[in-house]
């Protein structure tokens, strides 16, 4: 075999590998552009019931701004103060130091000032 005859077996054989490549290429080129309109064409399932043991919203900080468990359903601020709950102990209401200022339990309806000095409660009302 010559020499010229050497080199155009391998020439031809390199551009079918180039084809092939090419071809290749293209294909995964064209499933990977056709996966996200698949996904958009598909209708949204809504899911019937959500199960789980709680819950967290968590913001953009990684701060949990609202909690819901077994104690109840607590929310905090974006400084991470308690500021509402809810749970069995009753409903309360937090000023941004974390102190009580109003709240609802079986014992009453109590509201207390910022010094956390009771102001009013259903126990002593009116004379508190």
């Amino acid at each position: 075999m010559s020499e010229a005859t050497v080199v155009d077996a391998r020439l031809d054989k390199l551009e079918q590998d180039n084809r092939r490549l090419k071809l290749t290429v293209g294909a995964l080129l064209l499933v990977l552009a056709a996966v996200p309109l698949i996904g958009a064409v598909m209708p949204e399932q809504v899911q019937d019931v959500v199960r789980a043991r709680a819950f967290r919203a968590v913001d953009e900080n990684g701060t949990v701004r609202v909690r819901i468990d077994d104690f109840g359903i607590f929310h905090r601020d974006e400084n991470g103060n308690l500021r509402a709950s809810m749970g069995l102990g009753g409903i309360g209401y937090y000023d941004e130091n974390d102190y009580p200022r109003t709240g609802l339990s079986i014992y009453g309806i109590y509201y207390r000032d910022e010094n956390g000095n009771l102001v009013w409660s259903t126990n002593c009302a009116p004379n508190c």
